[in-house]
């Protein structure tokens, strides 16, 4: 029985130790709120999350979106987005990478977009104040839409071919600016996505964030238009 007792103990602090060891997550966890009352009763909620973790040649990313208005007690908006980027470092510059996401809107024409994709990253510019990747490869959307009288309805499945770049510099020792760019094409529709932000630090891990997002679909439902933009004001925790 001490045996065991000693042996699980021993079991339990080697796990503290390659806990202690192990890379932890970094990332910003932003909050929205909006609201009008009096002539017009309007209330929004904006919410989104971003972690990034490197262990020796592989770094991980994910991103989690979420938004919903309403006007007059009616739905106006909702938006749902995850997406998870893995990617493994060849060289100094090189590196490749694997991604997917999924994107629902109920307001954009689709039921969801859903993407998967893979190829390779270069890194442009690497030091203390500016970083700036590019990528570059095959995919696979499976796109469905929202037939609800629209001039498209059913499932798409097509191969793409994905391109992104992603820029982030530090402005001032408590500003950050990012740009955020990517092009799916493919031979039923070409979606494009810019966001561009600036984070400042108030205190601590506390923070405020701007960002401007456009994403334009190619092929959308007559009833819906290409271009949808936001402009959005955060509060943002960094961790």
């Amino acid at each position: 029985m001490k045996i065991h007792t000693s042996l699980l103990f021993s079991l339990l602090a080697a796990n503290a130790a390659i806990a202690e060891q192990a890379p932890k997550w970094q990332g910003d966890i932003e909050f929205g709120y909006y609201q009008t009352d009096g002539n017009s009763n309007e209330t929004s909620v904006l919410a989104k999350g971003s972690a990034s973790r490197k262990h020796g040649l592989w770094t991980n990313v994910t991103k989690i979106n979420a938004q919903n208005s309403e006007v007059e007690g009616v739905r106006s908006e909702e938006q749902y987005f995850l997406s998870d980027r893995l990617s493994y470092d060849v060289s100094e510059f090189n590196y490749t990478f694997g991604y997917a996401a999924i994107d629902k809107d109920r307001f954009s024409g689709y039921v969801y977009q859903a993407t998967l994709a893979g190829g390779y990253g270069r890194r442009l510019l690497k030091n203390g104040r500016l970083s700036w990747d590019a990528e570059i490869g095959p995919g696979f959307r499976i796109s469905e839409f929202d037939n609800g009288g629209a001039s498209v309805d059913g499932k798409t499945e097509e191969a793409i071919l994905r391109l992104s770049t992603d820029l982030v510099a530090k402005v001032s020792e408590t500003a950050t600016f990012e740009q955020n760019l990517s092009v799916e094409r493919g031979a039923d529709n070409t979606v494009s996505k810019s966001v561009s932000s600036l984070k400042t630090k108030i205190v601590g891990g506390f923070g405020l964030k701007i960002s401007y997002t456009m994403e334009y679909n190619e092929v959308v439902p007559s009833s819906n238009v290409h271009m949808d933009r936001q402009t959005a004001v955060t509060l943002v925790y960094s961790f």
